[in-house]
């Protein structure tokens, strides 16, 4: 799985820890006001975390997962 719009929310695949604090931040880079908390969840039998995604623009925007203090890029999509 990849990162992408999937059934009204944002997904990211997600294979840490249960009990972790995770975050998806939508933005180019991100500022600590762009972090929301994610819910994990499974597609299928992958295990992902999810948010909401912002109002549609029609343009590529980058992805950000925090897990802990850890920021990895989640990649890009087009909202």
């Amino acid at each position: 799985m990849r990162t992408e719009i999937r059934d009204g929310w944002l997904v990211v695949p997600y294979s840490g820890h249960d009990l972790a604090t995770v975050h998806i931040a939508v933005a180019q880079r991100p500022a600590e006001e762009d972090w929301r908390p994610a819910y994990l969840d499974y597609v299928g039998t992958e295990r992902v975390a999810k948010i909401r995604p912002p109002a549609p623009s029609g343009r590529q925007v980058s992805v950000w997962l925090r897990v802990g203090e850890t920021v990895t890029s989640a990649g890009r999509i087009t909202i």
